[in-house]
């Protein structure tokens, strides 16, 4: 389960271990999303540093895989 907080619009998508797209969309400030899904999930996150994830109850800090305001990451 990833649950994301969007403090500034942000554009998330969200792949499976398929590969399949099961999450995306743009967000707007002060929503919030759940997404589950089959790990590992790949997640793209754009102005990645408008968005808190907290994944299996745990946050996630996005600056290491942040590059130009948009971060790329695996979750296990």
């Amino acid at each position: 389960v990833v649950r994301m907080r969007f403090a500034r619009e942000s554009w998330v998508e969200i792949r499976d271990r398929n590969g399949r797209k099961i999450f995306s969309q743009l967000n707007a400030p002060g929503t919030e999303q759940i997404v589950s899904g089959l790990p590992p999930l790949s997640l793209i996150v754009g102005n990645a540093n408008g968005v808190q994830i907290i994944h299996n109850e745990q946050p996630v800090d996005l600056s290491r895989y942040t590059k130009i305001d948009v971060a790329r990451l695996t979750l296990e």
